[in-house]
């Protein structure tokens, strides 16, 4: 089976993105898609501050697929309709992040509607959560774009399997087919946006602290039967008339900021999950001992002698978080990683805030840019 997801849109997949489309999609439910002015882009681009090109085409033609296997909506006798979800995430009491994520992984199945391909006598593969499944299988070790060719695709799994299945299936010789392979791996940077899920280094890993509840918020929406016109089979999938939010989801989070603060529309936070993931800290306080921090040099361990064997210093992301799917494909990577004491790790995300919001932008469009900025604020310090 081919497997399927929209390519080049990872910055209309962030969660936050996704939230206020749906606001702009609910409040225009209803309207005709076959009239000569697009009526989408105006509002789209003026409440989600994100562009929708190429300007010569309408929003719908280009970003059909996004708002469908987002699960916001999808075209009914040439009108705009929006789905169950679409009307919780523009609520005053919408999914969490988590929930929605979770609700994706358990209702996208391939064939998919969205696609010429959907075939409703095709026994359906949930591949979110048959690679949730593979994760766990591998917890330790994480694992790369290959493995879900070579594994998970390579022998047919489809995500109804128990974990125990993916314990042991074997390498086989399956590659990537035309587009497959980026739009596979856009759908694990996705994922990556999951509080109990790593997209780091080009390896997805599982970070949660009790695997039950990940199976058990995950589980794949398996019908008797699939309708054969995709347009209901899609609102039988985004229906929420028997759907009841999963548990709650703990990641093995140790290190927690409390430093966030809010600016009109755009949140801004000294640090974000994978920064505070001791997964992430282990790996990088392994490969780099005896640091100092970056910013004003200090070295805990001679400073406070009774540290001799833990680390305070923090680990900031030169590109920050909130921007990492706006470059497509971008993933968190050792290099964009400086070891920072408390203070300063505080004090650099609010040079940050000042001057996104001196440049009048939401987020650095480019890891140059969060650079350059980073380096400013190390020569401005004062020593």
């Amino acid at each position: 089976m081919h497997w399927r997801w929209d390519q080049g849109r990872l910055q209309y997949f962030k969660f936050e993105n996704i939230c206020s489309i749906a606001k702009v999609l609910n409040q225009m439910d209803g309207i005709s898609l076959n009239t000569s002015d697009d009526l989408l882009r105006g509002p789209l681009q003026a409440n989600t501050e994100m562009p929708f090109l190429p300007t010569h085409y309408k929003v719908w033609r280009n970003y059909a697929r996004v708002f469908q296997c987002a699960l916001l909506a999808t075209s009914v006798d040439g009108k705009l309709i929006v789905t169950d979800v679409c009307r919780n995430l523009a609520s005053d009491n919408p999914f969490s992040a988590d929930e929605y994520l979770n609700f994706v992984y358990s209702r996208f199945r391939l064939p998919f509607t969205a696609f010429n391909d959907y075939d409703c006598r095709v026994k359906p593969v949930f591949p979110f959560v048959a690679i949730i499944k593979f994760l766990i299988a591998n917890a330790e070790a994480g694992i790369t774009l290959d493995d879900v060719f070579e594994y998970v695709i390579g022998n047919g799994c489809t995500g109804t399997e128990p974990v125990t299945h993916y314990k042991a299936i074997r390498r086989t010789g399956r590659q990537p087919n035309g587009d497959e392979k980026r739009q596979v791996r856009e759908m694990m940077a996705f994922m990556g946006q999951s509080s109990y899920i790593r997209w780091f280094d080009s390896k997805l890993y599982i970070d949660a602290s009790n695997f039950d509840a990940v199976i058990s918020s995950t589980v794949p929406d398996v019908q008797p039967s699939r309708d054969a016109n995709p347009v209901q089979e899609f609102f039988n999938n985004t229906s929420l008339k028997k759907y009841s939010p999963s548990v709650e989801i703990q990641s093995s989070e140790r290190y927690i900021s409390e430093f966030s603060v809010r600016e009109g529309r755009k949140a801004f936070a000294s640090h974000n999950k994978i920064e505070r993931s001791s997964l992430l800290r282990n790996r990088y306080f392994k490969q780099h001992t005896d640091c100092t921090c970056d910013i004003c040099h200090l070295l805990p361990k001679e400073k406070y002698p009774w540290l001799a064997t833990s680390n305070v210093l923090e680990l900031h992301h030169i590109l920050p978080l909130s921007a990492t799917l706006i470059v497509n494909g971008t993933t968190t990577t050792m290099s964009d990683l400086r070891p920072i004491c408390p203070t300063c790790h505080r004090s650099i995300h609010i040079y940050y805030r000042q001057k996104l919001l001196e440049w009048g932008l939401p987020d650095f469009p480019s890891r140059r840019m969060a650079m350059d900025v980073y380096e400013l604020a190390k020569h401005e310090v004062l020593l």
